[in-house]
């Protein structure tokens, strides 16, 4: 009965003592260690706690002092305070929510970060872009890294889908020599900046609702997606200024 007593409250210690002084009755703090298999000063101990709790009452008898149990019914008040201790601290919690809400909501947006590992984890991260609210996706790419992971049916084909969600593709691509087929038309508009002015090649990124997704198109391959409005702003806020500076 021992986990079942430290379930309702009492210490291992305790529930040693008082199992103890309910099989031997009344008894010496010697002889409740010995039956309990603790040193006598810990005994001593436990006997004060359970004395606190109404569980034991002493008394003297010669020049000894014997402990004795007192009936397990008592266990239900110590429940019972239990209870009322909860109550309190639920009254408590309360009180503090409404000033522990305000501040939650004044520490600001919390980003959320997701990870998606090899080719088909880039993939997913560009399936994305294409359930975008706002119908715009700003990108900076190397047409020449996205060749050595898809061909270049897939790559119209991911085009011709994102024209038919009507979605506006703007893109920034770094070597001007690998111009993607994807065209200029109403929805896709193209500026290049040259590897030497812009050593971005080997990393995609595209700005789309609050989302930011990074790709890693080189070595080892995995994209992220960062929920964030903050973060999304001043992605698009640097796709900007490079878009002013690129050639047309």
């Amino acid at each position: 009965m021992l986990k079942e007593l430290q379930d309702i409250g009492l210490s291992d210690k305790e529930s040693r003592v008082y199992l103890a002084a309910l099989e031997v009755g009344r008894a010496t703090a010697d002889q409740l260690a010995k039956q309990a298999k603790i040193v006598r000063s810990t005994t001593y101990v436990q006997l004060e706690s359970l004395m606190k709790m109404g569980l034991m009452s002493t008394y003297e008898e010669g020049k000894k002092t014997y402990f004795a149990p007192e009936s397990p019914e008592l266990l239900k008040r110590l429940l019972l305070k239990q209870k009322e201790a909860v109550n309190a601290k639920e009254l408590d919690l309360a009180a503090l929510l409404p000033a522990l809400l305000q501040q939650f909501a004044g520490a600001g947006e919390r980003p959320v970060v997701r990870f998606f590992l090899g080719k088909e984890g880039i993939t997913a991260t560009r399936e994305e872009v294409l359930t975008t609210k706002d119908k715009k996706a700003y990108t900076i790419f190397s047409y020449e890294h996205l060749r050595k992971l898809y061909s270049e049916q897939e790559l119209d084909e991911y085009s011709d889908r994102r024209r038919a969600l009507g979605i506006l593709s703007k893109g920034i691509q770094v070597h001007k020599a690998y111009i993607s087929k994807a065209g200029i038309d109403q929805l896709t508009e193209r500026r290049f900046l040259a590897p030497e002015k812009f050593a971005f090649s080997t990393i995609e990124i595209t700005v789309f609702d609050n989302k930011t997704s990074i790709r890693s198109l080189e070595g080892s391959l995995f994209g992220m997606i960062i929920e964030s409005a903050h973060i999304a702003a001043g992605m698009k806020a640097i796709f900007d200024f490079l878009w002013e500076r690129a050639d047309q």
